[in-house]
This record gives C-alpha cells, structure tokens and sequence, in this order.
C-alpha cells in the first residue's frame, strides 16, 4: 500500500470525519434544502476541491472545509450523543464550548488528511431508509491503485435540513460510537474540563501534522 492510501486508510479508520458541485460555497448554500445524497456529494466536492489544490497548507485546508463541514454535520447532536448522560449536567456554556471544540477537532481531521491528490475518487452508491427516521447513503472511496472502502454516512433531518450525524466504515464500525467510547473515559476521570483539554490537543495534534 502506497503511503497516500495508507493515510486515507487511516483517517478512515479515525473518522474526521468526510460527486461534483460547482465549488465549496456552493455546497454550503445548497446544503439546508438538500437530500440525503445531495449533502454526501456535496462534501466529496469540498474534499476533492482542497486534496486537488496543492498550493493550501493546513491553515488554507481548514478555512476552505469548514463551512462545508459545518454544513454537512449535525455537531449540536452528534456532541450531545458522544457526551453521554453527563450533557444533562453541564451548564449552557459548556455544552457550547463542547460543541465548538468537536466541530473544530472533525474539521481538522479533514484538512489534515486530505492533504494530497492522487487521482481518488468518491462514489455515492445509493440511499436506503434507516431506523429512527433517519436515511444511510452508502459511499466508498477508491483509490487510484488500492481496493475500495467503504464508508456509509447516516442523517437525520433538523431544522436545518438534513445532516451527519455518524460515519461508518465498513458498513458496521460507528464512529459516533467510538467518540462515545472515549468521551466516556475522559468523562469518568475527569469531568468537563477534562474533555476540554482533551480536545483541544488532539486539534492541536492536528493542526501539527497538517
């Protein structure tokens, strides 16, 4: 495995995370009254905008995704679900604080993986109802020289339209999930502000290896 595809494999596997439109603005505008597919398509066109503009650093990389990721994801909830029972306890400006730093760690995540180009390719497969009102649009991303991943998005309609609200890979690994997961260590041993810290230096992480 050539080291790009390694790197996508593993952001894959760390997800963010992340069809053409005419540009990243476009896909943000778009995004309230899109379908389902419509939202995926519009995020494979941010991704491949950034992975096809050399010239971009990290800095670059964030600034350009970060309104199509905000547009495409659902943060308020996603957050919300990866806190736990513990979000009843935290007071308005935690919960926002928590919110911000989660969005900011998933776009992140984007710009510091998707930092090359070598001839990928995203492809919605289809969309399918799922449960608890919510739709999966199946995807994969294939590589130039590699076999293809899979990975599925499920949304949820808000007041927004619809958005992400978890990312699976392989058609059965939660990234949400796995978030929880971690949320809850973090959460057991130390609280709140521990989470705080937590985020704010893998976004550091990051932005260092960006």
């Amino acid at each position: 495995m050539g080291a790009r595809q390694h790197i996508l494999r593993g952001f894959i596997k760390r997800l963010a995370a992340g069809a053409m439109l005419a540009g990243v603005w476009v896909a943000v505008a778009f995004a309230q009254s899109a379908a389902p597919r419509d939202v995926i398509e519009g995020l494979h066109a941010g991704l491949l905008e950034v992975m096809q503009e050399a010239a971009l650093d990290y800095g670059g990389r964030y600034r350009q995704l970060e309104p199509v990721v905000q547009s495409s994801y659902d943060f308020p909830f996603m957050t919300r679900i990866a806190v736990g029972p513990t979000w009843g306890d935290l007071d308005e400006a935690q919960q926002g604080q928590l919110v911000d730093l989660f969005a900011e760690m998933s776009i992140a995540n984007y710009a510091a993986r998707f930092d090359d180009y070598g001839g990928e390719r995203f492809e919605v497969l289809g969309q399918e109802p799922a449960p608890r009102d919510t739709v999966l649009v199946r995807t994969r991303i294939v590589p130039r020289s590699d076999e293809p991943v899979e990975l599925d998005y499920v949304l949820r309609e808000s007041g927004e339209g619809w958005r992400i609200i978890d990312v699976l890979l392989a058609s059965k690994f939660s990234e949400l999930a796995r978030q929880r997961s971690e949320f809850a260590a973090v959460l057991q041993g130390g609280g709140a502000p521990d989470l705080v810290a937590t985020l704010e230096r893998k976004i550091a992480e990051l932005a260092a290896d960006g």
